[in-house]
């Protein structure tokens, strides 16, 4: 399982619907090839964090990758986020089978 983690600040006057708007791709119906959500900071409205999760290899993410996001994606974003504390491709070391 591979994770591909965003922690962002939006910019001041930024809704939630504003961000995910800009960020939904536009193949989000149901073949979207991975589990994705997009989550409010309960202290702080303006840090979001975004987790698509994607039961595959890094070889077959590589592939894939473009296709996840809208060609456009990361300067619509850009527009609404003020700073990324996190980015990054986290591959799954414990499951949750491991706490039962």
């Amino acid at each position: 399982m591979l994770r591909v983690v965003f922690a962002r600040t939006l910019k001041p006057g930024v809704t939630y619907e504003q961000f995910r708007d800009a960020w939904t791709p536009e193949r989000a119906d149901g073949e979207y090839p991975a589990r994705a959500s997009i989550s409010r900071n309960v202290t702080d409205e303006r840090q979001v964090i975004t987790i698509l999760e994607l039961d595959m290899t890094m070889d077959r993410f590589a592939v894939i990758a473009p296709s996840l996001t809208r060609l456009d994606a990361l300067d619509r974003v850009s527009e609404l986020v003020e700073s990324t504390e996190l980015q990054g491709i986290y591959e799954e070391v414990f499951g949750p089978e491991t706490f039962r």
